[in-house]
């Protein structure tokens, strides 16, 4: 048996593999981005050997599965309320879950902390195990509850288990981007590396019946860095997000085989690592309650839980031939419409402003209900007057500027009571005209 190189041609924006060099990738459409890259093949006796990394076929009775999950517990709790409310029940043998978020907003913390409540495997791809050490002292976690194994390569890790079948409940692998594997081309976090990584940490996964949490990078953009298909590959796919000068950290689901997709869960970033918060204990309302120039409070739907958030805005004349449009936290697409809207329905010349949004906080919201807040935080710093004192803002804003009620509105209506405030009972935009101080 020999290995023979032979040449191939790798895009480096999709992974898809060519026989010959060409200026544009046939299958993203980009330009430049194909590279030469040599591919690995095994050879016996002058034929190709392929790879046996699927697993075996067998027909499984629906009924027999049944009864094996009855006598081996498939779910299991991280004893971290907030984690296991944002999955569902908790952990389930053989899931395979995508964690990402921004460089420093907490991923390794909490997945330590993870880890000291479920003791386990830790695949340290970035990090030393010293290092590693350094933040379980900090956090206060027993040190025995971590085995840690250093390596780059996803087969390492695959034949590590296999050695040690049933010793481990749950594996992280931190992360993705950096992990390699054998006879697949490229460096370690190009395409072609990170769809063959994820897909044989995915069949080990389900072979073994362990859970494997795999850590993902994202981009500037915010989208977890590699290709598409990794989100369709794996069961589950959080998000942990922030501002990193703000203390307040929200997980988010996005995908879930086996639970709910609308839940969130609330973290403190504290000395001893993060904190479980209720939903009383969250304030993203900055200041005061009498009501700010620019400003406007509105309640969303975080999953189930009501939250009051702030919105700011400034709109300020423009001196630039293309007025600049910012939005921190909500969808840029949206926020465009609704500058729009205002333009229209409201006569605000933002053809010539700029215009910049803000949620306090540093959380995403894609909850709708935020529209009308988004409207009055503008229309208000336009005026350069405050809006009415104690109100929450909150419905979604067709483009006729009609206010439409939401999900969840007996329960904003409660939340914003219980906090001494009302919600502003309007059915078109036209109405914020009235509803500021004199």
């Amino acid at each position: 048996m020999k290995k023979v190189l032979e040449t191939i041609f790798v895009c480096s924006n999709c992974g898809n593999e060519f026989s010959k060099w060409s200026g544009q990738c046939t299958a993203c459409k980009e330009w430049n981005t194909i590279r030469e890259a040599p591919k690995q093949r095994i050879v016996r006796g002058g034929r190709q050997v392929k790879s046996k990394i699927a697993r075996k076929t067998e027909i499984v009775n629906l009924g027999t599965a049944e009864k094996k999950i009855d006598n081996v517990s498939s779910i299991f709790t991280t004893n971290i309320p907030e984690f296991d409310r944002v999955l569902g029940k908790g952990l389930i043998r053989g899931q395979v879950i995508l964690f990402a978020g921004e460089p420093g907003i907490g991923k390794s913390t909490l997945l330590t902390q993870l880890m000291g409540n479920v003791s386990g495997l830790y695949v340290a791809g970035e990090e030393s195990a010293e290092q590693i050490r350094l933040r379980v002292e900090r956090l206060r976690l027993d040190t025995k509850n971590f085995d840690i194994l250093e390596t780059n390569s996803a087969d390492e890790v695959i034949e590590f288990l296999d050695r040690t079948q049933n010793v481990y409940k749950i594996v992280v692998v931190d992360s993705v981007q950096v992990m390699m594997t054998e006879g697949v081309a490229g460096v370690a976090g190009s395409p072609s590396q990170t769809r063959e990584v994820t897909f044989r940490l995915v069949e080990a996964a389900k072979r073994l019946g362990v859970t494997i949490v795999i850590v993902g990078h994202v981009t500037k953009e915010g989208d977890i860095a590699g290709p598409k298909m990794l989100e369709h590959m794996v069961d589950t796919v959080l998000y942990f997000e922030g501002d990193k000068n703000s203390d307040l950290r929200i997980l988010r689901v996005t995908k879930n085989r086996f639970g709910p997709t609308d839940e969130v869960g609330v973290f403190k970033m504290e000395e001893r690592g993060l904190r479980e918060i209720k939903s009383d204990e969250i304030n993203l309302v900055s200041g005061s309650e009498a009501a700010k120039v620019g400003s406007a409070v509105t309640v969303v739907m975080e999953g189930t839980r009501p939250i009051l958030v702030e919105i700011q805005a400034l709109v300020v004349e423009s001196f630039a031939p293309m007025p600049k449009r910012v939005f921190s936290g909500i969808d840029f697409n949206r926020g465009q419409l609704l500058v729009a809207v205002a333009q229209k329905i409201l006569s605000m010349p933002l053809y010539k402003y700029d215009v910049f949004v803000a949620v306090t906080g540093g959380i995403r919201l894609d909850d709708t209900g935020c529209d009308v807040a988004v409207m009055a935080a503008m229309w208000s710093s336009y005026k350069e007057k405050a809006l009415k004192d104690k109100m929450v803002w909150v419905g979604e804003v067709s483009l006729l500027g009609e206010v439409k009620k939401v999900r969840g509105m007996e329960r904003r209506e409660k939340e914003a009571k219980s906090l001494g405030r009302e919600v502003a009972k309007i059915e078109n935009v036209r109405e914020l005209k009235n509803l500021i101080k004199s």
